[in-house]
C-alpha cells in the first residue's frame, strides 16, 4: 500500500518547528504576532545566511514584517484563547518530521536558522523584534523614520506629558523634536514610487494635522495612537503591495478592495480630526501666522499634486 503523501511543505515546517523550540525554550504562552514575526526572521535568516528559499508568504506591515497565515497551511499548529491577555496564544501540534515534504538541504538548513531565531530572538518581547526588523530591514528611510518616531512615543508613559528622550539638540523642547521628526519624515517620503504618491496627498493632510496637535499640546498619547492610525491606512495601500513575497493573486485582490475602502476611511476620519482642532486651536496671533503660514504651504504642495493626476 502506497505511503500518504506529507500535509505540509517547507513553509509549514518552519512555522512548526519554531513554534516546538520556543516551547522547548520557554512555557511562555507565544503571540500571533511574535510567531509571525519570528517566521519571517527565521526566513531572511536562511536566505541571507544558507541561500535556501522555503517560500514563506511575508510581507511588510505597520512597524515589521508578517508572515501570511492565510497562505499557507494552518492545521500544524492550534490557537485557542490566550489567557491573562486579549488574542490567541500558538501552540505546535503533535506531529512527526515525515508529515512534511521537506529536502534534504531543507532538514539541515531549516533547524539551523530556527534555532539561530530562538537563540537571539526568543524571550524577546514584539516590540523589540519589531525595533530589530525595521532597523535591519526596512525597505526605505521613511519607514525607519516613522517607526523610530513611533518606538520614541511608546518609550514614554503617554498618560503623562513627560519629558521626550531627545536624542539631538540640548535644550531642544518636545514639540520642537517632534516638528524636527516631522520635517525629517517628511524629507524622506518616497513620492517617486507610485503607490506612494497616490498617497502623498493624504500624507501631507495629516503631516499638517499632526503639527496643529503640536501646536495645542494634544497628549503624546493621541500624537502616537494618530501616527498608528496613518501607518495603518498607508500599510493597506501601499507597504504589503511594495513589499511582499510568496503572496497569491487571490489574496492581492481581496487586499485591493480592502486599500480603497480602507483610505477612503481614513480620508473621512482626518477631516473630521482636522475639523475639531481648528475649531478648538488657540487665536493668539503668533500661533494663527505659524500655523496659517504651514498651512498654506501644505496647501500648495497639494493643488500642485492634484494638478498632475
Amino acid at each position: 500500500m502506497p505511503q500518504d503523501e506529507p500535509e505540509f511543505g517547507e513553509p509549514e515546517f518552519l512555522g512548526w518547528l519554531l513554534l516546538k523550540r520556543l516551547k522547548e525554550q520557554s512555557d511562555d504562552q507565544i503571540s500571533r504576532s511574535k510567531f509571525l514575526k519570528l517566521c519571517c526572521i527565521a526566513d531572511r535568516r536562511l536566505i541571507n545566511v544558507h541561500g535556501y528559499e522555503v517560500g514563506l508568504p511575508r510581507y511588510w506591515y505597520m512597524y515589521g514584517e508578517l508572515a501570511s497565515e492565510h497562505e499557507f497551511s494552518e492545521r500544524f499548529y492550534n490557537a485557542p484563547l490566550a489567557i491573562g491577555w486579549d488574542g490567541q496564544q500558538y501552540i505546535p501540534k503533535e506531529l512527526q518530521v515525515d508529515d512534511f515534504d521537506v529536502s534534504e538541504e531543507g532538514l539541515e538548513f531549516i533547524p539551523n536558522a530556527v534555532d539561530w531565531t530562538v537563540r537571539k530572538f526568543g524571550r524577546q518581547n514584539v516590540e523589540k523584534i519589531k525595533q530589530h526588523q525595521y532597523e535591519e530591514y526596512a525597505e526605505n528611510e521613511f519607514i525607519r523614520q516613522y517607526s523610530e518616531l513611533r518606538w520614541l512615543l511608546s518609550t514614554i508613559d503617554l498618560g503623562k506629558q513627560e519629558r521626550l528622550p531627545n536624542y539631538g539638540t540640548s535644550g531642544e523642547s518636545n514639540e520642537e523634536y517632534l516638528r524636527r521628526q516631522l520635517d525629517e519624515m517628511m524629507a524622506a517620503y518616497p513620492d517617486d514610487e507610485e503607490r506612494y504618491e497616490d498617497m502623498k496627498t493624504l500624507y501631507l493632510r495629516w503631516d499638517d494635522t499632526v503639527r496643529l496637535m503640536v501646536d495645542q499640546s494634544v497628549e503624546y498619547s493621541r500624537i502616537a495612537e494618530f501616527l498608528d492610525e496613518f501607518i495603518q491606512t498607508l500599510s493597506k495601500v501601499v507597504l504589503r503591495f511594495a513589499y511582499n513575497q510568496n503572496i497569491s493573486d487571490e489574496r492581492l485582490m481581496d487586499w485591493e478592495e480592502d486599500a480603497a475602502e480602507e483610505q477612503a476611511e481614513f480620508t473621512t476620519h482626518l477631516k473630521n480630526v482636522r475639523t475639531e482642532l481648528l475649531r478648538g486651536r488657540s487665536r493668539s496671533t503668533e500661533l494663527d501666522r505659524v500655523s496659517d503660514a504651514y498651512s498654506q504651504s501644505i496647501e500648495e504642495q497639494i493643488e500642485q499634486l492634484l494638478a498632475q493626476e
